[in-house]
C-alpha cells in the first residue's frame, strides 16, 4: 500500500469512528495521528497532497487510485455528500486543523470550513488549446444522454418511503459543471426529447444546465454554484407524485387535471425537506419555481421569491417552450425570448431576464 492510500484510509477510518462516536473518542485521535503522520512524509519530500474526484475515480497528486477498497469508496462517497471534488493539503498543516476537517467530513449536518492549510472546493478545470476548443457533437450528445440516464436511474428510484440518492445528483451536477466550462454555445448541451415518458428528467437536466449557466456569469461559485445545480435538478421532482396519466396526457388538461398538476411544488417540496444532508435550497426551489417575480402563480405563499427560484424559473420556462410538446411545436431560441422579455417584471426578475438573454445570444453568435 503507498502512502497516499494508506493517508486516505487512515482520513477515513478517523471520519468513520467520528460519525460512531465523539470527536473526542480516543480512537479518533489515533487515526488523525496516523493521518498526519503520513501526510507529513509529503511535506518532507517537498510535495503538497492534492486530491481530485472526477465522476467515480480518485486521482491523488494527478495518479488515479485504482481498486482502492471500501475506505477509497467511502471517501468518494462522503466527498461528494458535502460537494467537494478537491483538496489541497498545503505545508504548515497543523493536527489541529486535519482533526477539524475530520469533524466536519463526519458530521452530515455540517460545513466544511476554510482553514489556512486546506483549500476545499469544486474542480477548477484548466483547459488546454485543445479543450479550448468547442468539443465535437457526438462527444456532447454522449455526455448529455449519459447524464439523463443517470438522473432517470435516480428519479425512477424515488419513493415517498426512501431518500433520493444525493451522490448520483452530485456527480451529474460535477459533470455538468466541467462541461459547461469546455462549450461556448450552451444551447448544444441541452438533451431533446425524445419521447412524452422521458420529460421530466431530460427536462431537469436541461433546466440544471441553464441554471448553472446564468448563475455563474453573475459570479457564483463553489458550493453555492453546485447546490444550484442540484435545486434545478430537483425542482420538478413533485411531478414524480401525480398521476402519470395526468402528467402525459397528450391533449389538453381539464379543469381539475390541471390543479392536480399544480400541486406537484408542494409534493416535491414536502418530499425534498424530509430528505437529511440535502442542501435547504432544493425544497425552496421546488416550492417557488412556479410563483412569479410579482407574486403571483402557484401555490400562493406570503413572500417574495428567493433569488435561485427566480433563476430556475427562467430556466424552466424556456427550456418548456424549446422543447416540443404534444400540443405546440418547439420555439426557437430568440422567439422565447422575446416573448419572456414581454413578461419582465411580472412573470420574471428584469435583471435577471436581462442577464440570460445576453448571456445566450452571445453564445448564439459564437455558434
Amino acid at each position: 500500500m503507498n502512502t497516499a492510500t494508506a493517508f486516505i484510509n487512515s482520513l477515513m477510518a478517523a471520519i468513520s469512528n467520528c460519525s460512531l462516536y465523539k470527536s473526542d473518542h480516543p480512537s479518533v485521535d489515533s487515526y488523525v495521528k496516523k493521518a498526519f503522520g503520513l501526510l507529513t512524509q509529503f511535506f518532507d519530500k517537498g510535495e503538497t497532497l492534492e486530491i481530485l474526484i472526477i465522476e467515480d475515480e480518485l486521482v491523488i497528486n494527478k495518479n488515479p487510485i485504482k481498486n482502492g477498497g471500501l475506505h477509497i469508496a467511502g471517501f468518494i462517497k462522503r466527498m461528494k455528500r458535502k460537494g467537494i471534488s478537491r483538496i489541497d493539503f498545503v505545508k504548515g498543516i497543523s493536527i489541529s486543523e486535519l482533526k477539524a476537517l475530520v469533524v466536519d467530513l463526519a458530521e452530515q449536518a455540517r460545513e466544511v470550513k476554510a482553514y489556512p492549510h486546506i483549500k476545499t472546493g469544486i474542480i477548477d478545470v484548466s483547459l488546454t488549446d485543445r479543450a479550448e476548443e468547442a468539443l465535437d457533437e457526438e462527444t456532447f450528445n454522449g455526455v448529455a444522454s449519459t447524464q439523463v440516464e443517470h438522473l432517470r436511474e435516480i428519479y425512477n428510484d424515488v419513493s415517498l418511503f426512501k431518500p433520493i440518492n444525493i451522490a448520483g445528483l452530485e456527480e451529474i451536477v460535477i459533470n455538468f459543471l466541467i462541461t459547461l466550462r469546455r462549450e461556448a454555445y450552451i444551447l448544444r448541451l441541452l438533451s431533446p426529447v425524445r419521447s412524452y415518458s422521458e420529460y421530466t428528467y431530460t427536462h431537469a437536466t436541461n433546466v440544471a444546465i441553464l441554471s448553472m449557466f446564468q448563475a455563474e456569469s453573475l459570479g457564483f461559485s463553489g458550493k453555492l454554484l453546485h447546490e444550484i445545480g442540484i435545486a434545478a435538478l430537483l425542482h420538478d421532482v413533485g411531478k414524480l407524485f401525480v398521476s402519470q396519466e395526468v402528467l402525459e396526457k397528450r391533449g389538453r388538461l381539464e379543469k381539475p387535471e390541471f390543479e392536480e398538476i399544480k400541486k406537484h411544488p408542494i409534493y416535491g417540496a414536502n418530499y425534498l425537506s424530509r430528505i437529511e444532508g440535502l442542501t435547504p435550497l432544493a425544497t425552496i426551489v421546488a416550492l417557488e419555481h412556479h410563483l412569479k417575480y410579482d407574486g403571483s402563480g402557484y401555490p400562493t405563499i406570503n413572500r417574495k421569491q428567493h433569488l435561485c427560484s427566480q433563476i430556475v424559473a427562467i430556466s424552466d420556462f424556456f427550456d418548456a417552450l424549446r422543447s416540443i410538446r404534444p400540443y405546440r411545436r418547439a420555439l426557437e431560441a430568440k422567439e422565447i425570448l422575446a416573448m419572456m422579455k414581454t413578461r419582465a417584471s411580472k412573470d420574471f426578475n428584469p435583471f435577471l431576464l436581462d442577464n440570460f438573454s445576453k448571456i445566450l445570444l452571445m453564445t448564439l453568435r459564437r455558434k
